[in-house]
């Protein structure tokens, strides 16, 4: 099961506080049990934050992104109140859950041809699996 939010922008825009602000609500999610989320998914079409790109599903990020929404996430704006209430733990599951992806409009057009297929149904038939 999987939790995604989908921003399909032509321009990076502001998509690094919606992004902080969508792994705010997953730590929230994860801290409360929801059954769902599996997986926290961030599908978009044009990247953003470039120079940290590569940290973005980190713990550290995490527990970033949830001190910067604090108040909605703890009901405390002062940083130490809501560093003491943070659940390293959970921030930790909460990275290890995040994807990031990036499409392009080029990919929603990749569909199989239809002999391509036919081919694959065949072989699994073949194979007595089902198509």
């Amino acid at each position: 099961m999987f939790v995604a939010e989908v921003k399909n922008y032509r321009h990076a825009s502001d998509q690094g506080a919606q992004f902080d602000e969508f792994v705010a609500k997953c730590y929230v999610a994860r801290s409360m049990g929801y059954l769902l989320g599996d997986h926290f998914m961030w599908i978009t079409w044009t990247p953003f934050r470039a120079q940290s790109w590569s940290q973005l599903d980190s713990s550290e990020h995490v527990v970033h992104s949830v001190l910067q929404h604090s108040a909605r996430v703890f009901g405390t704006a002062d940083r130490a109140a809501a560093e003491a209430q943070m659940d390293l733990s959970v921030a930790q599951e909460v990275a290890a859950r995040i994807w990031l992806i990036v499409l392009s409009d080029k990919q929603e057009t990749l569909v199989p041809l239809k002999d391509w297929e036919a081919i694959v149904a065949a072989e699994l038939i073949r194979k007595g699996e089902q198509w």
